[in-house]
């Protein structure tokens, strides 16, 4: 029985993604064995379209996270990017312009919160997070309230969200599960997982090896507020209108995703691959809450205990390494 368990504990050591990716079948299935339209096509076609929004914020995240940094502001962002976005199409610029501008703004607000943290040394937490009240109150005055509708001017993004012949995904997510897995192999087998790893586990080793640690992390910012941007148009382009409220409620999510999949808040380890599946597991969730009518007070429950969990998972893996 012994060697049995040292035998299973060997496996999840070696493939740590195994966890959640049961728990996504698991619970996938017994959703689906609550209300079978789970399994309907539409159904895994709107998880698919909505999971890759906040996907591109997570998978940016889990660079960063990786590093030993976070980013409170990856919603305020994705908001920011959409809202320039709608504002520039509304004015009569073009689509690719509007999302050019957008995207510089984000990749600013990235250099904006590595600065902060990494010259001046305020803590990423405390840094992004009043980036992300005054970036969220920047979006709010900029729309004054009102949304704008921008369905009629996105035909790329049109075309992105347009069904594929693989089971009528569409075309955007089947572009991120190739980010992901590219992603991934960059992690696990190149130089730039190594620096990574290094950067997050151990700063002051990391600096003696030679790895500029600075510039990979504000790297890591820059790149998690482009994805963020990018989400956020994203979710412009899926609804078809800018509003304030766009990723008003990822401020802690992304964060959340990535450590379900395996990522820290004490920085050093991270997995693509995990953060994938980790979103894959909140769209199963909150899909299956959905189809069983549960009321949208006691969804916020099962949110706050999976947020507890991801927390409480987080520190008993850095027990675990601690004791080794």
């Amino acid at each position: 029985m012994e060697l049995r368990l040292k035998k299973y504990k060997f496996i999840i050591q070696k493939i740590p993604e195994l966890g959640i990716f049961i728990s996504v079948i698991a619970l996938f299935f017994m959703f689906n064995y609550a209300n079978e339209s789970m399994s309907e096509i539409s159904t895994l076609v709107r998880m698919a379209t909505q999971g890759t929004c906040i996907g591109f914020a997570a998978y940016g995240m889990s660079y960063l996270m990786i590093t030993g940094e976070i980013d409170l502001s990856s919603g305020a962002t994705a908001g920011f990017a959409a809202a320039i976005t709608g504002l520039m199409l509304e004015s009569g610029a073009s689509e690719l312009s509007a999302y050019s501008v957008a995207l510089l703004a984000a990749i600013g607000v990235g250099i904006l919160n590595s600065i902060m943290t990494i010259i001046i040394g305020i803590p990423s937490f405390f840094g992004t997070l009043g980036t992300s009240f005054a970036v969220g109150g920047l979006v709010i005055w900029l729309l004054k309230g009102r949304w704008i509708y921008t369905g009629d001017d996105i035909p790329t993004l049109d075309a992105l969200f347009s069904s594929s012949p693989f089971l009528d995904l569409p075309w955007i997510f089947l572009f991120y599960v190739l980010l992901v897995l590219i992603g991934d192999l960059i992690v696990r087998t190149s130089k730039v997982g190594i620096y990574l790893k290094a950067t997050g586990g151990n700063e002051v080793s990391a600096k003696i090896a030679g790895i500029q640690t600075s510039r990979i992390k504000a790297i890591c910012f820059i790149f998690t507020s482009l994805n963020c941007g990018l989400a956020g148009i994203l979710v412009m382009g899926y609804s078809g209108t800018t509003v304030a409220e766009i990723g008003i409620d990822w401020i802690l999510w992304v964060i959340a995703i990535a450590i379900i999949g395996g990522g820290s808040l004490r920085g050093g380890i991270g997995s693509i691959i995990g953060t994938f599946l980790g979103v894959c597991l909140i769209q199963v969730i909150r899909m299956g809450l959905i189809n069983a009518e549960i009321q949208t007070n006691a969804q916020r429950i099962v949110v706050g205990f999976i947020l507890i969990a991801a927390a409480t998972f987080d520190a008993l893996k850095a027990k675990g390494i601690e004791g080794q």
